[in-house]
């Protein structure tokens, strides 16, 4: 066993891990994430040197394989993503894992001291798809990750024929030097095939985008003409605010010239608790408050409970103004389905807590069934229903957040997780 064994292997599983934390959807803060890491790199790392010291390198090869299935297996309950979604992140992590093996040992020749050049070249490949998957392409890998049932196949194919390689040869270094040009195409097919994906969904994703805005365009007109009709309300009020006002001020004038100081003092008491009081402020954040005011507003004219806490900062790295939308959509399809409700179940609750995620969850009563369509959204058999869903799941789609619809215990709930830097 030498040292370049040990950096070898230390630096392949903490950047295989790295790259599966980058692809899954984390249930856990970093903390817990960094010593699930640590854990996973040093077991494998104090199982590798025990390899080394047999100087056997083709059961090595084969367990590593072996050891990330088990991984994959173990470490599945500290991800949010859904059981097939993980089995395409492991498929895809172990790919990346074989690509990344079969380059660095082609490649190391070519290179000084390739017994460290091996380490340095895995480092940069893997690190190379971390980059590109974490600032570049997470959205649309996201969206290949909720289409397990398409890609999924093409992947674990992929993962077949490089597991074959290296499980079927009996010296690993042998069963590499001799299959150099099928090797290499098949990972040239790889990352063909990878690619044709991800343009696809590109494509698909622009499209999406391009609906996005036409349903922004379709609220922000809605939006604008509640908006029209509350300063309608707001002149007429005003109308007739002057006209009591005139009244009040000729009745205080009269009391007070029959000396009756008592009874007008009492009026302009009775007047003052009369006034309506200061708007209540529900978040920091001056788009989204505004869209929860006037729902409240709205909720509350229809005797409709809101229970709302709001824990929105000032600003964020989201879209603000789509971001209002979307909890107007959210706030609106719950005032619907419970104003039909007899009177002590019409409530609804929206919350939002923000930690450097800013997650958002809107529930109200319900009875019934709902039906889901496959990405798991509710599906109206009304015409021109709908839409509001789908507004929100596009926001989210972008946001590269998770979008999650439950019927419970008779409350209908809608949950948002989004990460703030995804403007």
């Amino acid at each position: 066993m030498e040292l370049y064994d040990i950096i070898r292997s230390a630096a392949t599983n903490a950047m295989l891990v790295m790259l599966l934390f980058t692809l899954a959807q984390s249930r856990y803060r970093a903390p817990v994430q960094w010593a699930a890491l640590a854990v996973i790199v040093c077991l494998n790392t104090g199982l590798n040197i025990w390899f080394y010291l047999q100087d056997d390198y083709t059961t090595l090869a084969k367990l590593d394989i072996v050891y990330f299935i088990f991984v994959g297996i173990v470490a599945k309950p500290l991800f949010r993503d859904r059981l097939m979604q993980w089995l395409f992140n492991c498929f895809m992590v172990m790919n990346i894992y074989a690509a990344g093996v079969i380059l660095s040992f082609y490649l190391c020749h070519l290179l000084p001291y390739p017994n460290y050049a091996v380490t340095l070249l895995r480092v940069l490949l893997f690190g190379a798809a971390i980059y590109l998957f974490r600032h570049h392409l997470r959205p649309l890998y996201r969206q290949a990750a909720e289409r397990w049932d398409v890609y999924l196949i093409v992947s674990a194919a992929l993962f077949m024929n490089f597991a074959w390689y290296f499980f079927s040869g009996a010296d690993v270094t042998r069963m590499l030097t001799e299959n150099i040009a099928p090797l290499l195409l098949l990972i040239l097919l790889a990352v063909l095939l990878y690619l044709a994906a991800l343009l696809s969904l590109r494509k698909h994703m622009q499209e999406t985008l391009l609906r996005e805005e036409h349903l922004n365009i379709r609220a922000d007109r809605e939006l604008t003409r509640h908006r029209l009709a509350l300063m309608d309300e707001a002149v007429r009020q005003m109308s007739i605010a002057q006209h009591d006002r005139r009244h009040f001020n000729n009745t205080l004038l009269g009391l007070l010239e029959q000396g009756e100081a008592g009874k007008a003092a009492g009026l302009i008491r009775s007047y003052s608790e009369s006034l309506p009081r200061k708007p209540r402020s529900y978040c920091d954040n001056v788009p989204v408050n505004a869209a929860v005011s006037y729902y409240a507003e709205l909720a509350r004219q229809q005797d409709i409970r809101c229970d709302l806490r709001l824990d929105i900062p000032q600003t964020l790295d989201v879209d603000e103004m789509s971001l209002a939308i979307t909890v107007s959509n959210l706030m609106e399809n719950a005032i619907t389905a419970v104003s039909a409700l007899p009177a002590p179940d019409r409530r609804l609750r929206l919350t939002a807590v923000y930690a450097g995620q800013l997650i958002l969850e809107c529930s109200n009563p319900f009875t019934g069934s709902v039906a889901f369509d496959e990405a798991g959204l509710p599906v109206s058999a009304k015409e021109g229903h709908g839409t509001g869903s789908r507004s929100v799941a596009d926001f989210v789609r972008k946001c590269g957040g998770e979008l999650v619809y439950e019927v419970k215990e008779g409350l209908f709930r809608v949950r948002i997780g989004m990460i703030g830097n995804n403007k």
